[in-house]
């Protein structure tokens, strides 16, 4: 594979730049050549304001797939798409963005909707964005557990001063970049995961003026380098990130996990590894009930959720305490994740995790 050799500034058109990417990209088995980042963001750019063919666009992001998009490729899509992000700014002195797959969850009932508030109750506000549904797995997401309550609202105008006053919030594909969000039926003819699957998961939505964290989960062991470097693209100052259940916030506490951390302010990235072993003590995870509808599926984990807040001891308490920890110990220097867990705790037991999601309803 050769190196790229071209630059935005050749390009007299989009449609001479969106040519040459593929007639560079989609040559055959290991010929493909890499793109420059500037080319990269350039056809993005195209692509997100719908001056590419459909086609050429599918067969773009496919071939890039095929050959494994370069570091420099990734960066320059996510330097397209997050010049397009409306961005909000809130006054905290940390902020935590997280992110599960915008697919969801087909397997497991997740907590993943309730970590926000968890956190928020021990002092760290925290964002949460996604999309309402899409390809390939259709799973329910963290939009539809929470829009299983009639009360839920997502409101984008009001999303900082909801986080400066009640310390979390969910945020919408369909509002901060509406332009990504519009190729949500190209990506479910296209069915399989291209590039926009993974970095739309490190766009920035709301960024603090202290410190901005990100946290996800992933599957794969060559993407924590990947979402490094395309976090740090999207003006992250640090990343967290674990191998979770569907590639997700959630933690399965009673198997051990990886997890890596980085700070993104350095020009050059290196991650930091650590193995947790086994919580002898967790559940297993509660699988979701596949004969269900993906609405019945949401409903049932929201109800999860507020009983897991309110107190109920089981699977969906283990979970969301050992994500919660996870996420909590990678952020707070100097607290383990022994140490997490017990704050975690508290906060549930006390009755706060359940106010401050409740904070987030309609009255």
């Amino acid at each position: 594979m050769t190196q790229p050799k071209s630059s935005s500034s050749e390009f007299a058109t989009i449609d001479s730049a969106i040519h040459s990417a593929i007639q560079d990209v989609a040559v055959g088995p290991d010929r493909g050549r890499n793109i420059s980042m500037d080319h990269a963001a350039l056809v993005m750019q195209g692509i997100l304001d719908d001056a590419v063919d459909p086609v050429q666009a599918a067969v773009l992001l496919i071939a890039l797939r095929m050959k494994r998009e370069s570091e420099q490729e990734m960066r320059g899509l996510t330097k397209a798409a997050q010049l397009r992000v409306k961005t909000q700014t809130v006054n905290t002195s940390h902020l935590i963005t997280l992110v599960d797959p915008f697919d969801g969850y087909s397997r497991t009932l997740s907590v993943s909707a309730f970590i926000p508030a968890l956190l928020a109750a021990c002092g760290y506000p925290s964002v949460i964005h996604g999309v309402e549904s899409v390809g390939p797995k259709f799973g329910v997401t963290v939009r539809q557990v929470l829009s299983s309550n009639p009360k839920f609202e997502v409101d984008f105008e009001e999303a900082a001063k909801q986080i400066e006053s009640h310390g979390w919030a969910y945020l919408d594909q369909s509002d901060y970049l509406p332009e990504l969000h519009n190729l949500i039926p190209l990506r479910n003819r296209i069915i399989k995961r291209t590039a926009l699957t993974t970095f739309e998961r490190v766009l920035a939505p709301i960024v603090t003026t202290g410190s901005n964290h990100l946290a996800l989960g992933y599957v794969h062991k060559a993407y924590p380098e990947i979402y490094a470097g395309i976090a740090q693209q999207a003006g992250f100052d640090f990343i967290h990130l674990h191998k979770g259940v569907e590639g997700g916030l959630m933690i399965a506490a009673h198997k051990p996990f990886a997890r890596y951390s980085a700070d993104l302010r350095n020009k050059d990235v290196r991650l930091i590894k650590q193995q947790h072993g086994v919580d002898e003590h967790a559940s297993p995870l509660r699988k979701l009930d596949s004969t269900l509808s993906v609405g019945e599926q949401a409903r049932l984990c929201y109800q999860q959720g507020v009983d897991t807040l309110g107190g109920l001891e089981g699977p969906g308490r283990d979970a969301l305490l050992a994500s919660c920890a996870n996420i909590l110990s990678s952020v707070v220097s100097g607290l383990d994740y022994a140490q997490a867990v017990e704050k975690a705790r508290l906060e549930i037991d006390n009755g706060s995790a359940l106010e401050y999601f409740n904070a987030a309803l309609k009255p």
